[in-house]
């Protein structure tokens, strides 16, 4: 378990998040659980950094897998330059995190708090979300009133959006 890893839990159970935290093969893709069997009775989200062409606005996503992420209405919804996926430096940089491996609980490492965290509408009052913690080969299971509580004690700025 890496120091991103372990930054991640002890912030969850310094705010008495309770979590339960599964160890498997590495998992590339949210797509990639379903057929792995690795779902934990969960639901199963994906995340992704995406961000202007300057970098002067990042989105931090995170929705159900089976949905689709439409960055051009996200862009019209948010008032944005046109948005594309963030590369692995800036993944790095902001998030501590890599490609395949990108989670919310990342913005604990954004420590200028430039990510704003947009949330599907439909995760709300679910009682089990599944979620990498920054390392692909380790699911995170919390509630999502936990999740968006972690995000929010941060001082990440928060919206929720229907995908």
């Amino acid at each position: 378990m890496n120091a991103q890893v372990r930054a991640v839990l002890a912030r969850m159970d310094k705010l008495c998040i309770p979590y339960t935290l599964h160890e498997h093969p590495p998992i590339a893709h949210a797509h990639d659980r379903f057929g792995l069997g690795l779902t934990f009775d969960a639901q199963v989200c994906k995340n992704l950094l995406v961000t202007t062409r300057n970098e002067s606005r990042l989105l931090l996503l995170m929705l159900p897998a089976e949905k689709e992420a439409d960055l051009k209405a996200l862009r019209a919804d948010f008032g944005t330059t046109r948005l594309g996926f963030a590369g692995e430096a800036l993944l790095g940089d902001v998030l501590g995190q890599s490609p395949g491996q990108v989670g919310v609980c990342g913005v604990i490492h954004d420590t200028a708090r430039r990510a704003e965290v947009v949330f599907d509408s439909a995760l709300r009052g679910l009682a089990k979300v599944a979620m990498h913690p920054g390392d692909n080969t380790l699911t995170v299971i919390a509630a999502f009133a936990h999740i968006e509580n972690y995000v929010r004690s941060w001082g990440s700025a928060v919206h929720f959006y229907d995908f």
